[in-house]
């Protein structure tokens, strides 16, 4: 039972679905705020928040260029904001060639304040992608870190031009919640053993792979955090609330829930385009609408930061035989923390 009670906490469950959000008001004048997968049910209302926040300029990093080019017309139409101030940037994250080349396209501009990674697939079946990894797996993680990796460098700079924190927003889930007191821990410490038994649906039951992928970014996130001066960039990740959405309502169980629980997309869009602040205390950690997540026992567990560090460092390993920039940014971050030895696992092949 106590498994079940960390999994579905009814009572916040409850809440959240009740919860009243004020909309956000903070200004976005003059920053630049990259979205990844905005044509999403919720990150599109996020997408619509910030043109009312007068952002400085919107980047839509997006498979589909003709969703992409209705939103933008629809903000045009609707907030007023100038189309010269919504970029329309095609990504694939099924590909690290098209997720190498969207973050090298981004190198042009000016600044980068924000990142915020709300891209995510639920196949139900498996599919492998072209670089021979789970499609979720490589959708919800790999590719939104080897991006991370790669932009790194230009929000420190913009956080320097600006003297104000960049951010890093990755948006997961309440699956995180619901699929970690069944997960499989890390029995192996040779490189890439873990994120293999991952794609290979290894680690926790079938339908539960949307949720371990989650786990696993979640997990990242809050290793990058950890090397990173928050008062420099600001790296946290982010449970909109459950709403309607392809992702969501692919078997009758999601959709009943939802029915009782699920709250509107403008709710989730409300705490998305918050979390584009450096939210105080919120730092590595996971934020519920406005507020910081207490962290279950789950996320607390000494089997947990191992799995953290057993990320970590399996991630380092995939990514930089993918790209030398990526070697240069994980040199500079562990050069630059000092190397936080005790969040480091032996890499033997």
């Amino acid at each position: 039972m106590g498994k079940l009670r960390e999994s579905y906490p009814l009572g916040a469950i409850r809440r959240q679905s009740k919860a009243k959000l004020a909309h956000p008001t903070a200004s976005f004048t003059d920053q630049t705020v990259v979205i990844i997968g905005a044509t999403g049910v919720m990150c599109s209302e996020a997408a619509k928040i910030l043109a009312q926040l007068d952002v400085g300029t919107l980047v839509f990093g997006i498979r589909n260029l003709a969703k992409a080019e209705r939103l933008a017309d629809d903000i045009v139409s609707h907030y007023g904001l100038p189309r010269e101030r919504i970029l329309i940037k095609q990504v694939d994250l099924v590909s690290f060639e098209s997720t190498k080349a969207f973050a090298a396209d981004l190198q042009s501009l000016p600044r980068l304040d924000v990142l915020l990674m709300g891209s995510a697939t639920n196949n139900t079946k498996r599919f492998v992608t072209g670089d021979g990894w789970e499609e979720n797996l490589q959708v919800i993680h790999l590719s939104c870190a080897l991006l991370t990796i790669l932009l790194l460098p230009k929000l420190q700079t913009s956080a320097d031009e600006n003297r104000a924190p960049a951010v890093i927003s990755n948006v997961s889930s309440s699956a995180v919640r619901m699929t970690a007191p069944w997960i499989r821990f890390p029995k192996r410490r040779r490189v890439v053993d873990y994120l293999r038994d991952v794609s290979d649906d290894k680690v926790v039951w079938k339908l539960g792979q949307y949720g371990v992928c989650k786990i696993v970014s979640y997990c990242w996130f809050g290793a990058l955090a950890s090397r990173l001066d928050p008062s420099h960039v600001h790296v946290h990740s982010l449970d909109p609330g459950c709403t309607k959405s392809p992702l969501s309502t692919n078997s009758l169980p999601a959709r009943i829930f939802l029915g009782v629980f699920g709250r509107s997309p403008l709710l989730c869009g409300r705490a998305i385009a918050n979390s584009c602040l450096p939210v105080e205390d919120a730092h590595g950690a996971m934020l519920w609408d406005y507020e910081v997540e207490k962290p279950t026992k789950f996320m607390t567990s000494e089997k947990t930061r191992e799995m953290r560090k057993v990320i970590w460092e399996e991630t380092r390993s995939v990514l930089e035989l993918l790209s030398p920039e990526a070697v240069q940014v994980y040199a500079d971050l562990e050069h630059k923390s000092g190397g936080l030895s005790g969040d480091r696992i032996d890499r033997r092949s």
